[in-house]
């Protein structure tokens, strides 16, 4: 079955198959009447042979285009033969229609004029049949130009659509990454979040336990509703991030302190939704649970250029444990920077005498309406 854009290619060759055949036989005419017009008006026998003949070979051309359109996918030399031969076929019925018909026409018009005699006549046939077939060879070395150019646009079209559906490909396969990364967080948060929640029951802490589980049901509505592969403003990304620490707030109580700073011009700038979630995860785990004196987590927002910068730290005592950067969340941040924004997307950890500095840095680009991102 041919596709729909390959008749819309056949179609259009035709069409200008037909006004090539138009525009030659047309020309013939001139070509044969043009030099005996300079010699004073032609006349009319010989503008009716003359038409006769472009008519008989503009009604024999389909043939020619037909020939050349079923050989076109043929060996050279195949469609070299089949020109040839429908070229003199096609000549010879030509020449044959000008010696019959057109001898009557010149009759018709010019009743006194002499006639042929039989050596004159085979001369005629000889000069038209091989004038003709040259016209109709040329015509069919413009229709194969015409198919080639067709097939290179078919082709062209065939690798656009190929081109187009691998990146289709990648893209579903970038964006399942993307979400397949972001989900291995939820486990392990959940799993911590939960078990602070039983320990809080058991040891009677029932009010604190309810809090923690309003706070948990509120900050999984809002993970499971964002979009795992989109952008999101980075004001919003903060917001839930303090969603995020009110629950560990409840955990550690005066133990966790927040510092949040970024610029009024940064809040529409865009991060990838949960990107910074695992990084604070990241302090609390290896920074708060493990002291019992108060830790300062603080998120800081920058632009470098055409960068955003953002900083995550905490002043932690022991921050320079070499595990603290080795962790899941960590990994999976660096791949999602890698396949969002490729050598651009850069994490790095820096580990100090106290606390733990992670940067990340990647392409800035702004939220220009809702669901939409536009590169600075």
């Amino acid at each position: 079955m041919i596709p729909p854009a390959a008749r819309h290619l056949d179609s259009q060759t035709v069409r200008q198959a037909l006004w090539l055949t138009l525009a030659v036989w047309t020309l013939d005419v001139f070509l044969y009447v043009l030099p005996s017009s300079l010699n004073g008006p032609v006349a009319a026998s010989s503008w009716a042979s003359v038409v006769l003949v472009a008519t008989t070979g503009a009604l024999l051309t389909p043939a020619v285009y037909v020939v050349t359109a079923r050989t076109r996918a043929s060996a050279a030399l195949t469609r070299y033969l089949a020109l040839a031969g429908i070229s003199i076929v096609c000549g010879a019925l030509t020449s044959l229609s000008d010696l019959t018909l057109g001898e009557l026409l010149r009759r018709l018009f010019d009743p006194d004029g002499p006639m042929m005699d039989a050596a004159q006549r085979r001369f005629r046939g000889v000069t038209n049949l091989l004038g003709l077939s040259w016209m109709f060879a040329l015509l069919g070395g413009l229709f194969m130009m015409l198919h080639a150019n067709t097939a290179v646009r078919d082709r062209e079209r065939q690798l656009a659509d190929a081109r187009a559906k691998a990146a289709e490909a990648e893209a579903a396969a970038t964006a399942a990454r993307l979400a397949a990364l972001r989900y291995q967080l939820n486990p392990h948060f959940l799993f911590n979040t939960l078990n602070a929640v039983s320990s809080a029951v058991i040891t009677g802490r029932n009010a604190e336990a309810e809090s923690m589980l309003e706070r948990l049901a509120e900050f999984l509505r809002v993970t499971l509703a964002a979009d795992p592969a989109g952008l999101t403003p980075l004001e919003d990304e903060f917001a839930t991030l303090q969603a995020y620490l009110e629950i560990e707030s409840v955990r550690f109580r005066d133990r966790l302190g927040v510092e949040f700073a970024c610029p009024p011009e940064l809040r529409q700038a865009l991060a990838p939704s949960f990107l910074l979630q695992p990084l604070v995860e990241n302090a609390i785990k290896h920074g708060v649970s493990r002291t019992t004196r108060p830790v300062t987590v603080r998120l800081e927002a920058a632009r470098d250029g055409d960068d955003l910068v953002v900083l995550v730290e905490d002043d932690a005592e022991g921050g320079g444990e070499p595990a603290r950067g080795a962790g899941l969340g960590l990994r999976n941040v660096r791949q999602r920077l890698e396949v969002l924004y490729g050598e651009r997307g850069v994490l790095q950890t820096t580990a100090r005498e106290r606390g733990f500095l992670v940067m990340i840095r990647m392409p800035l680009q702004w939220a220009t309406a809702p669901g939409v991102a536009a590169a600075a």
